[in-house]
């Protein structure tokens, strides 16, 4: 970077043009001052030369010198802003860490294992034997409540099914002698279930005419999970790192209707795992005051986007003449009128549901979670006796044989800003072998459970008397040559 710089300067003269020495190293009050007394000197040394600290001159000197100081501050205060590992406002620090993929937490909510049980009546199989009758137990949906001796909410994170029982879901099965006799009456089922802590509340919002990127805010703050979204036609909405993915993961229960070649194995695998595309999704945003932003797509066009891009209605000028405007180039005002970064919410009221809220004081200890607050409990056997599920679903009970853990308060901004650098250099990315493999470990339970996974290099076989063709010419493979594929591996 040069220390000087020559200008040209034209005093209006029209004899000459003075070319004046310019000095940019200077930052602060005194190297300013300094400055601009050598340039008084070297350029005015007839015009002005009192250069006492009481004169008047040197008042209008330091006042620039002030004036450079303050600008310099607020331009270096500026630049430092916009780098992660030195700015100091917190508006600041949630806004890069977010552009680079990493939400701040506002609150860490705690986890539990619940033990839950349900007492079931017996069956007698014949001869002398008798079993849990699995027709009368349900199923304890996700999202069913509990309140702990302190007053903290807990909400389960998977449905509970007393009927089924596998390796990786497995239930205790405990007979419940009667008072007299030795034939069981009933049974215990029981089985472990995670949940987190953290107050779920609902909050409406009606919406007008479609706008682009429309956003609502939360009443809540320290929200740190949204549960659901739904409008007023029943439609559900999805939640998506950023609005141009059109696509998501939803979990579908592994039933004879959904699947009838894979319900075979719903013992193992509860739920499968569906790819589907939708419109309708939205992204979520932190900022400064600790409240969440709900962003929603720019589609305000009823119409599929491959009816809007292209065609002559909407493509290019916007004249009437001519025969086609096909060749005019694109508008990118389009774009943002269609599907592409989803949907606008327009002429409908949304139902968001959510979770807020998590602190240490949230590390409940053993046996404290013993109410349940609200419970979805459904049986989906047809037939059953309404007596003997309802007897089953009121013998439903809970508690915690373990302490609650994970619970925190907020991230400092320290903490952020290690965080957003260390999630970026991940990048959520399966690079190597390891990668991959603890991705399949990492499955949900309720899409099975993959006991051993094993990663080679995938390969390419070219089998004997295939053609091929070399140098423009076809030839005929006479040995089978095994080429190793780059792009792909095998699981």
């Amino acid at each position: 970077m040069p220390t000087t710089n020559l200008k040209e300067v034209d005093y209006g003269t029209n004899k000459k043009i003075i070319k004046k020495e310019v000095n940019y190293l200077g930052r602060d009050f005194a190297d300013i001052r300094a400055n601009l007394i050598e340039f008084a000197k070297s350029y005015f040394p007839s015009q002005y030369n009192d250069f006492n600290e009481a004169s008047p001159g040197m008042m209008f000197v330091e006042m620039a010198a002030y004036v450079g100081d303050v600008l310099n501050y607020y331009v270096d205060n500026q630049f430092r802003e916009t780098l992660l590992n030195q700015a100091e406002e917190k508006k600041n620090i949630f806004e890069i860490a977010q552009s680079l993929g990493y939400k701040p937490k506002l609150a860490c909510p705690s986890t539990v294992k619940l033990s839950l049980t349900l007492d079931v009546p017996a069956k007698s199989l014949g001869g002398g034997k008798y079993a849990p009758n699995l027709d009368i137990a349900g199923k304890l949906q996700a999202n069913s409540r509990f309140l702990s001796n302190t007053n903290v909410e807990f909400t389960l994170l998977d449905d509970v099914d007393f009927k089924v029982s596998s390796s990786l879901d497995p239930m205790d099965v405990t007979t419940l002698a009667p008072t007299s006799g030795n034939i069981p009456t009933s049974y215990r089922l029981t089985k472990s279930a995670l949940a987190k802590s953290g107050v779920r509340k609902t909050q409406t919002f009606t919406f007008g005419n479609a706008k682009t990127f429309d956003s609502v805010f939360l009443g809540d703050k320290n929200v740190t999970e949204i549960i659901s979204i739904t409008d007023s036609n029943g439609n559900k909405w999805y939640e998506v790192p950023f609005l141009a993915q059109d696509t998501v993961f939803e979990a579908e229960e592994n039933t004879n209707l959904n699947d009838p070649s894979l319900s075979t194995y719903k013992n193992d695998s509860p739920y499968l795992l569906k790819l589907i595309k939708t419109a309708r999704r939205f992204t979520t945003r932190i900022n400064d005051d600790n409240r969440m932003e709900v962003k929603f797509g720019s589609g305000i066009s009823s119409n599929p986007d491959e009816e809007l891009i292209p065609s002559p209605d909407n493509v290019g000028s916007s004249l009437g003449f001519g025969v086609s405007r096909l060749d005019e180039s694109y508008d990118p005002a389009n774009f943002m009128k269609t599907r592409t970064f989803g949907l606008a919410p327009s002429n409908t009221t949304l139902t968001i549901e959510y979770i807020f809220g998590g602190a240490i004081e949230h590390n409940v200890p053993v046996n404290s979670v013993n109410r349940i607050l609200e419970k979805n409990y459904t049986n989906s056997t047809e037939g059953v006796d309404s007596t003997l599920s309802s007897n089953a679903e009121q013998s439903l009970n809970v508690t915690n044989l373990e302490r609650a853990s994970g619970g925190a308060s907020e991230e400092t901004l320290d903490e952020v800003k290690l965080n957003a650098s260390a999630f970026f250099n991940a990048q959520n990315r399966a690079v190597t072998r390891a990668d991959y493999i603890t991705r399949v470990y990492s499955l949900p339970q309720k899409y099975g459970n993959i006991a051993k996974a094993f990663i080679v290099q995938d390969e390419q076989l070219e089998q004997e008397g295939q053609l091929e063709v070399v140098d423009g010419e076809v030839r005929r493979i006479k040995s089978i040559d095994v080429i190793p594929n780059p792009l792909a591996l095998n699981m």
